[in-house]
């Protein structure tokens, strides 16, 4: 009974997305504020059904109702509750069903935000979104229903995929689904902008906003998705450039992109067309990589099995793109830039050359996760690259980004002078110096370490000395208390300094990056009980090895006493997790982890008696940089999105006599 008031939900979906998608239709033809009235209606009625739905999968979920086919594939009795949780996006029908809730919920909030607005904008905009919620109802309804049943109920369910069965796994989907959703938004809005023919950016700071939201999310869920992998997956790392694992990038990069030439669009009132195109590219890109990942063409252990869903999306895929070449094409005119590129050594030039790179790495990320395909089509063989192409490629491009990002403080939108440009860089220029010589004096010899630490000491001692020049102009302009001034700064300026904090992340993860894979040491030991083995600096003393039951898996698991290089000493317990409902074993890794490296420790195998267990361990060097990295860029993000708090209250910062204002965003 439950599982028909999901499929009579999906239904009414469909049959509410369509009529809401109807009146919206109505209203931009009559422009019909009624119209329009009852199409927010219907909208919102597709909300509500679609979380019913979602309602349904969960409570079938949580009560062990394996009369549902879906549940029985993908829980169990004996599955922890997180693990029940996750388990309704693990498959094909709850992912899609988890993404069109946050479709529909998006839709709602839009709905509020523009509840007082009218005209062909609001119209357009929501049609939109009501044909993409029209869409996945179809697809949930039609081909991914979760709410298929079986006559013969079985007693138990075949359980959670084993590498699922993580927490990384609990948050990391549902972020880079709000990620993807998210994206659906801004794309709305911009053929909502096109269709009305408007020649202003008005429109484009609330979009803003989405955009933004939405990028946070997929670089939460991304970077989730890479600390899972290392790990769940035993195998020392966190990014393969795995087909899946690229498919997020590419709406990640774009977006990127696509956030700094916005800046652009704001400030001088060009890039427009380039903004359009990025827009929905990235939407585009979502939907593609949905299409890699669902269809079956590119194999991977993250891909969905092959399915018609795939068919699905590439049909959406090819609607999706002739609406937005059909509407650029038709408001090219509106799209002209107000004002010319005045030259590259500002910030706009900077910003054109970074969105260049972006695109151009997006470009050879795109080609290396579709080279199976265009291989296969060409030679009937299935031909994939690995991470030396990526690396032999993308990585010195995404140097040269990083320098241009090290550079950004000093340059100012409108100002072509390379001579005052030079000026302001000779203080972060002469502290990458110095960092590099130190370097060299240190040992480090490899071309891409010293690249690394040059980039990284430009990038911060730039945004630290733009910080402090930028302070103490203020305080003399003001005349104020130092630490009011500072605070006022930064309120003034959120998008400059968490623009900024977000580029000192990616510096932090940069580094990270280069210190695991540039100088990474791994060894297997064989040790009997009672012997020890001594690795970088580490002794390690195999105790024991037993076997560990837990709720839904038997785990073999080594006791090992680490000794670390300043004699103080820890217990490491890596073990092979044998899950009830799989004959897949599960590697769990035990880590020992601080700011200059990490150990990273494997059961990698024993005899039958446990007198002779086999170790792995790796030393990362500066991989918990990537993840302090990662946190600093959300937290930079964030701020961005803060509004100003010192907006009504200027005179918290005196100012005597002086009337030059404080110095803000551009």
């Amino acid at each position: 009974m439950i599982d028909q008031i999901g499929t009579y939900s999906l239904s009414l979906a469909i049959l509410t997305a369509g009529i809401g998608l109807l009146a919206t239709i109505m209203a931009y033809r009559f422009e019909s504020q009624r119209a329009l009235g009852w199409a927010r209606v219907w909208l919102l009625g597709n909300a509500l059904l679609i979380t019913a739905a979602c309602g349904v999968l969960m409570t079938a979920i949580m009560q062990n109702d394996f009369a549902n086919v879906y549940v029985a594939s993908y829980s169990e009795i004996a599955l922890p509750w997180g693990y029940k949780i996750a388990s309704f996006w693990a498959g094909q029908a709850g992912s899609l069903l988890l993404w069109a809730w946050l479709l529909v919920a998006m839709t709602a909030v839009l709905i509020w935000q523009q509840r007082k607005l009218q005209g062909k904008e609001v119209a357009a905009t929501l049609a939109i979104m009501a044909f993409v919620n029209s869409f996945f109802a179809a697809i949930l309804l039609f081909a991914a229903n979760p709410f298929t049943t079986q006559a013969i109920v079985p007693a138990d369910g075949h359980g959670l995929n084993p590498m699922l069965q993580d927490p990384g796994m609990i948050a990391h989907p549902p972020t880079m689904f709000v990620g993807y959703a998210g994206f659906t938004i801004p794309f709305a809005m911009l053929i909502g902008a096109l269709a009305a023919g408007r020649r202003d950016d008005l429109w484009i700071a609330n979009t803003r906003r989405w955009l933004l939201f939405s990028w946070l999310f997929l670089t939460i869920g991304i970077l989730l998705g890479a600390q899972w992998a290392y790990i769940e997956l035993g195998w020392g790392g966190y990014w393969a450039w795995d087909p899946v694992e690229n498919a997020s990038l590419l709406p990640w990069l774009t977006g990127t992109a696509l956030l700094h030439s916005i800046m652009v669009q704001q400030a001088r009132h060009t890039f427009r067309f380039w903004n359009a195109c990025l827009i929905a590219i990235t939407f585009l890109r979502c939907i593609f990589g949905t299409y890699l990942t669902r269809s079956g063409v590119i194999q991977s252990v993250h891909t969905f099995p092959e399915s018609s869903i795939g068919q699905f999306f590439l049909g959406f895929l090819a609607v999706c793109i002739i609406i937005t070449v059909v509407m650029i094409i038709w408001r090219r005119d509106h799209l002209k830039a107000q004002q010319p590129l005045t030259g590259l050594c500002n910030r706009e030039g900077a910003l054109l050359l970074t969105n260049v790179l972006l695109l151009i790495i997006t470009g050879a990320t795109l080609v290396g996760t579709i080279y199976p395909l265009i291989s296969d089509l060409f030679t009937g063989k299935t031909i994939s690259v690995g991470p030396p192409f990526y690396n032999k490629v993308i990585l010195p491009m995404a140097l040269l980004l990083l320098t241009l990002m090290a550079i950004g403080p000093a340059l100012q939108y409108g100002v072509s002078d390379a001579r005052r440009v030079a000026k302001k860089l000779r203080l972060p220029v002469a502290i990458a110096v110095i960092a590099l010589i130190l370097a060299l004096i240190l040992g480090l010899r490899e071309p891409w370490s010293m690249a690394c630490v040059t980039i990284s000491a430009l990038a911060i001692a730039n945004v630290f000395n733009d910080l402090i020049t930028v302070w103490f102009r203020n305080i003399r302009a003001s005349n104020g208390n130092a630490f009011a001034v500072l605070f006022r700064q930064f309120d003034d300026n959120h998008r400059r300094y968490g623009g900024q904090f977000v580029h000192l992340g990616m510096i932090l993860i940069m580094i990270g990056v280069a210190g695991s894979s540039l100088f990474n040491e791994k060894t297997t030991a064989q040790l009997k009980r009672g012997e020890q083995t001594t690795f970088a600096g580490y002794t390690m003393l195999l105790q024991d090895l037993h076997e560990v039951r837990n709720a839904n898996f038997t785990a073999v698991q080594a006791i090992v006493k680490l000794t670390n290089p300043d004699g103080s000493v820890r217990t490491l317990r890596p073990e092979v997790r044998f899950y009830d409902k799989s004959e897949q074993p599960n590697t769990h890794v035990a880590l020992k982890s601080n700011l200059k490296r990490d150990l990273y420790v494997t059961l990698a195998g024993w005899e039958q008696d446990g007198d002779l267990v086999a170790l792995q361990a790796i030393i990362n060097p500066l991989v918990v940089w990537i993840w302090i990295g990662g946190i600093a860029m959300t937290l930079g993000a964030l701020f961005s999105m803060l509004p100003k708090l010192l907006a009504h209250r200027t005179q918290d910062v005196p100012q005597t006599g002086s009337t030059v204002p404080l110095v803000t965003d551009a």
